[in-house]
């Protein structure tokens, strides 16, 4: 899924050239990590990947970096927009004001088999699109799979069709019918987004710091 982003080299009012978001990341993928790709451009003055800290930690999958120059952050989107990473591609562009609407194509699927991989979950339902992100859940006291996990297509139309297709349907190894909806996190996530973009604005700790040596991170 891709966040609110321009490429242009026209910036509409409220859009910054030293703020970017990153989409595509990885599940895995460490403040630390993140941090270590972005910086090697030039200084940064914030960096962050949102995730749903009160709650599950799982990152939304995307992430914003604030250069302390523009001339770095048009840099950045030059040299490490489609950059590898793990298993992914990442996109680099400028990040631009929250609108309204996020699409709704994260998908909360209940009953999965709990012998499935994440390779297995991903075959389920990539017919139906491109997938941008998948997460298998588990218990935290245990670490035993929960039987719930989440599927992001990169649309809206993809998602849909995937409820449409895999709702109720019994999977090969499995003893429930699946239940695919919309997850209910796109208020978290556009909460995220917010609160990303706005910490680019209105960043005031100067000077770059790594994530490892911030309180706040």
């Amino acid at each position: 899924m891709s966040f609110e982003s321009s490429t242009g080299s026209a910036l509409p009012d409220g859009e910054t050239r030293t703020n970017l978001i990153i989409n595509y990341l990885p599940q895995t993928l460490t403040d630390q990590e993140f941090y270590k790709i972005f910086v090697v451009v030039g200084p940064i003055k914030n960096c962050r990947i949102m995730k749903d800290l009160k709650q599950t930690g799982y990152s939304f999958g995307f992430g914003f970096v604030e250069y302390q120059k523009p001339e770095d952050a048009a840099k950045a989107i030059l040299q490490l927009n489609n950059l590898p990473v793990q298993h992914k591609r990442i996109k680099v562009s400028y990040a631009r004001p929250p609108g309204e609407d996020i699409k709704e194509t994260n998908l909360y699927i209940q009953n999965i088999p709990r012998s499935y991989t994440l390779d297995q979950l991903e075959e389920l339902f990539s017919s139906y699109g491109h997938i941008v992100q998948k997460n298998l859940l588990k218990d935290k006291v245990t670490g035993l799979p929960r039987g719930v996990g989440f599927v992001r297509f990169d649309k809206k139309s993809e998602a849909e069709a995937a409820i449409s297709g895999m709702n109720g349907v019994t999977p090969e190894g499995g003893t429930e019918p699946l239940v695919v909806k919309v997850a209910e996190e796109h208020g978290k996530m556009k909460a995220a987004y917010y609160a990303g973009y706005h910490a680019g604005l209105n960043n005031t700790r100067g000077g770059g710091q790594d994530p490892s040596e911030s309180a706040g991170w």
